[in-house]
């Protein structure tokens, strides 16, 4: 105002074009960036600066030079309607996808050209410039007053001024602390009429003396007072926001830090949602969390912790409620997630083990539904089986390990272990492997015709010859010594016709012979359909293992396994003969990865298939199950808490881990909903494709009674 007067004769400028410049200029930079703006500037504090701008503005049209006051008023209306934008967006919490894409955007624009400093000076330079000659005395003095100015706010001077006008300003208390929780869960009575939403902030002094930002997470009724319960982070708020020790107050909409500040400040990021903090019974195979925002969990999603530093990963496998008695007659009942460790993910090895768990009360954040899309965790001749819940997050089976050892695909009837099956298929012969499938189904030439498989089953008159020489060894006399002879004479026969089939096969290297059939003529565990077995499989390993540089990787497809490597003890073989047979395949089976020789087993229930085998299975895909012994099974591979998931999983969800799978820890994996696979077409590539109309409808949480 001293400088108005001297210029201008007054200490309110009548004139538009001095007004610009001191009143609404000066005046308000001085202002606004001393006293309203502290360290950063708000979006809130960004409306009313561009707002400011477009009144001044308005009335000089008529006056100033044209496309200056256009360029001038289009930055002001920017910054007004951007700032505007990002304060309705960030209201809601949890905000993602484009919504929060749009919010991020328009606060850089709010936080940067929203600034008293940079705004005012624009004005003030465009209001100088335009209604000054530059070779005037007052020009030269404004524009030394506004560089002393912007120099002496760099040096410091304008923080103190603010602190001194700041401390004047006096907010009543919302709430008072009764309780601390270690380390960061505080108790408040509230003042009547106080609310409570997890929306808005509060800032609160411990009785240490320490200032923070305390986030509501819920209230309840005790008595004649609400308590509200919130989580306390150290924050240093501006000196307008000054609680005394056990003060909660509720902060100026001006004061408060932004959402992705809020999601800072508790270890999450500007794409993360906070859905709620770590409680007792954690464990580092497994923590537990109170559910803050039950809207957005979910079984199988994947959330994460911050620990040292570290983000650590977890998977959502169970959920319960729980009661907690806050006084003798008020009690407050809640959700409890469980979520099982992934660990830390690292680009070029996947997910790997954390060694220990986070503290008490450390926040829980969900990770967005675009989260994964970028990495790249799976190589070039990697198996995508599909993603993680509620991510982009690929979980592949690396090639090697996949075809050149074991893997097992168990679940019930009817829920996609042959499909997936189909595609490992194709996936292995993409990669230069023969494949060999023993198939009781009759169903593996027909939906892998594209393939051209080739017919590598005995004739009808062979297997049933072969089944009458059997049956008349153990029908005959004691020693059935004729009938072996027969049986031996016609088994060489036999071995030296299989020989030559199989060996034709693994030679030829034509793109159209990749994938041989068996097709057994029995679906019973009989003795022949035992022997035949056994002979394609001995003659397969014997050659791969005369022919270490020659032969191809060969992968050997058991469906139903079950019928071909059964477990001899629930299965009524009870003879020396049939348990030598199914010892003698599991043998084979075991030895063949030293050759290159790999197995996929597919079965419907681990209690009907040979333990020798299952156990050796480094890899293991499982759909849903239902029956105890499959389940207690699984229990000593994934862990009780997927284990436990089984008989619930949703449809086209698996549990997968071992060797083959980038994880130290068991995953539960979503497979994208095909359409070629729901119509039953044999062409079918070897990416998943996701469907326009999926077929599972949206999960809820998993809750059961504590």
């Amino acid at each position: 105002m001293i400088l108005a007067k001297s210029l201008t004769g007054s200490l309110i400028p009548a004139d538009s074009h001095a007004n610009l410049v001191f009143q609404n200029g000066l005046l308000i930079l001085v202002l606004g960036s001393s006293i309203i703006e502290h360290k950063f500037t708000k979006p809130a504090d960004a409306v009313v600066n561009g707002l400011m701008g477009i009144v001044t503005l308005i009335p000089v049209y008529p006056d100033a030079p044209r496309a200056a006051w256009i360029l001038v008023f289009g930055l002001c209306l920017t910054v007004f309607a951007a700032s505007s934008i990002c304060v309705a967006i960030s209201e809601r919490p949890g905000v993602g996808g484009f919504r929060r894409k749009l919010a991020d955007v328009t606060y850089r624009i709010a936080a940067t050209a929203g600034q008293a400093r940079f705004l005012y000076s624009i004005l003030i330079l465009f209001g100088v410039f335009s209604f000054y000659s530059i070779r005037t005395t007052s020009t030269v003095v404004l524009l030394v007053y506004w560089a002393i100015y912007m120099w002496a706010w760099s040096a410091g001077l304008p923080v103190a001024l603010t602190s001194l006008f700041q401390r004047t300003l006096a907010i009543p208390a919302t709430a008072i602390v009764i309780r601390v929780d270690a380390p960061n869960i505080v108790r408040a009575e509230l003042v009547s009429g106080s609310e409570w939403i997890p929306a808005r902030p509060k800032a609160c002094r411990r009785a240490d003396g320490t200032a923070g930002l305390l986030l509501p997470l819920y209230a309840e009724v005790q008595a004649n007072s609400r308590i509200g319960t919130g989580l306390f982070v150290p924050y240093q708020w501006p000196g307008a926001v000054a609680p005394l020790a056990g003060q909660v107050l509720d902060p100026p909409a001006s004061q408060l830090p932004s959402p992705s500040q809020v999601s800072a400040l508790v270890g999450g990021d500007e794409s993360s949602a906070l859905i709620g903090f770590v409680v007792e019974g954690s464990e580092i195979g497994a923590i537990r969390f109170e559910i803050w925002d039950a809207q957005v969990c979910q079984e199988g999603q994947l959330i994460y912790t911050n620990v040292s530093g570290s983000k650590v990963y977890y998977q959502v496998v169970s959920g319960e409620t729980r009661e907690e008695a806050l006084e003798a007659h008020s009690r407050h009942g809640f959700q409890v997630g469980v979520a099982a460790q992934v660990g830390m993910f690292a680009k070029d090895r996947g997910f790997h083990k954390y060694p220990w768990l986070p503290p008490m009360n450390t926040p829980v954040f969900a990770v967005p539904e675009s989260f994964g899309a970028e990495l790249t965790i799976s190589g070039g001749h990697d198996f995508v089986v599909g993603t993680i819940p509620k991510s982009l997050i690929p979980v592949s089976l690396r090639a090697k390990e996949a075809f050149d050892h074991h893997i097992a695909i168990l679940g019930v009837t009817g829920s996609g272990k042959t499909e997936l099956a189909f595609d490992l298929i194709r996936h292995a012969v993409k990669e230069g492997s023969k494949v060999i499938a023993v198939d009781l189904t009759a169903r593996y030439s027909e939906r892998l015709e594209d393939l051209t498989p080739k017919n590598l089953s005995l004739s009808p008159a062979l297997a049933a010859e072969l089944s009458a020489k059997l049956f008349a060894v153990e029908t005959g006399d004691f020693g059935a010594k004729k009938e072996k002879e027969a049986l031996k004479a016609f088994s060489d026969k036999l071995t030296a016709d299989i020989t030559a089939s199989v060996k034709t096969f693994l030679e030829t290297r034509t793109d159209d012979t990749r994938v041989g059939v068996i097709t057994l003529p029995e679906i019973s565990n009989t003795k022949a359909t035992l022997y035949i077995t056994e002979l394609y499989l001995t003659i397969t390993l014997n050659y791969a293992k005369n022919n270490p540089k020659t032969a191809p990787r060969t992968l050997i497809v058991l469906e139903e396994a079950h019928t071909v490597i059964p477990e001899t003890s629930t299965m009524g073989l009870g003879d020396y003969e049939s348990r030598g047979l199914v010892g003698k395949i599991a043998q084979i089976a075991l030895q063949g990865r030293k050759y290159r020789v790999g197995l996929l087993i597919v079965a419907q229930r681990t209690a009907t298939v040979s333990k020798t085998v299952l156990t050796q299975c480094n890899t293991i895909i499982s759909f849903s199950c239902i029956d105890d012994t499959s389940i207690n099974f699984l229990a000593n591979v994934f862990g009780s808490e997927y284990a436990a998931l089984l008989p619930v999983l949703p449809r086209l969800h698996v549990v997968a881990y071992g060797r083959a799978i980038q994880s130290q820890r068991p995953l539960i994996v979503q497979i994208p909903f095909r359409t070629d696979k729901a119509e039953g077409d044999a062409g079918q590539s070897n990416s998943p494709k996701l469907s326009q109309e999926p077929e599972t409808t949206p999960a809820t949480p998993v809750v059961k009674s504590a």
